[in-house]
């Protein structure tokens, strides 16, 4: 009489199963802690130093919007130069205000209209008020560059802010300490000409 055994079939029990997914998820966990720790330590590098503070990709965007938004409201401009230029834009009690971009490109904080200017920084200054909100840090260069109204560029501009109806601004920015060899690669940024539709082209 032949004694029939049924062969064990092919498959993982539970137990493996369970021991499978629990060292899969530790893996993952180990990789994804890592993955969080390098995205921080980059955002700290391409930021301003503290975890907290805007990134030089924020700050891009908000400088630009700021002065696209003031650009399209201003009547006038005065003492345009490439690192400076006063707007003439409406205030919400009525009439205009003036407010100048100011680049201050020195390695020092610098005190211009009564107000203190980061160094390396472009800061939005209400001279009405004697205020300042720094929109940029960590530049290398910030130009205003000026056109006339068939998009031709200045070469001066104090001679010909008459003529003066379009305007763009050229960041280049790059953050970290060379000293202890965390700079990032400097990138550059370039607005669209905006279109100055309420100044006069006459005086």
């Amino acid at each position: 009489m032949s004694l029939y055994s049924p062969s064990r079939s092919a498959g993982f029990t539970l137990v493996e199963l369970f021991v499978g997914v629990s060292l899969s998820m530790m893996v993952m966990a180990a990789v994804l802690s890592s993955y969080v720790f390098v995205a921080r330590s980059y955002a700290r590098t391409i930021g301003l130093g503290l975890p907290n503070e805007p990134t030089l990709g924020t700050q891009d965007r908000r400088t630009l919007a700021a002065f696209a938004q003031d650009v399209q409201m201003a009547s006038a401009i005065s003492s345009p130069t490439s690192s400076e230029i006063t707007l003439a834009v409406p205030h919400r009690t009525g009439g205009t205000k003036n407010i100048t971009y100011y680049y201050n490109d020195t390695a020092t904080a610098a005190s211009v209209y009564g107000v203190t200017v980061p160094a390396n920084a472009l800061a939005r200054i209400d001279r009405n008020t004697s205020t300042a909100l720094t929109l940029h840090t960590s530049l290398l260069t910030c130009t205003f560059i000026y056109y006339d109204a068939f998009a031709n560029p200045y070469m001066t501009y104090a001679d010909y802010a008459i003529g003066i109806k379009q305007i763009s601004l050229a960041l280049t920015a790059q953050a970290g300490n060379p000293a202890t060899n965390t700079q990032t690669k400097a990138y550059s940024v370039t607005s669209p000409r905006h279109i100055f539709r309420n100044k006069s082209l006459l005086p």
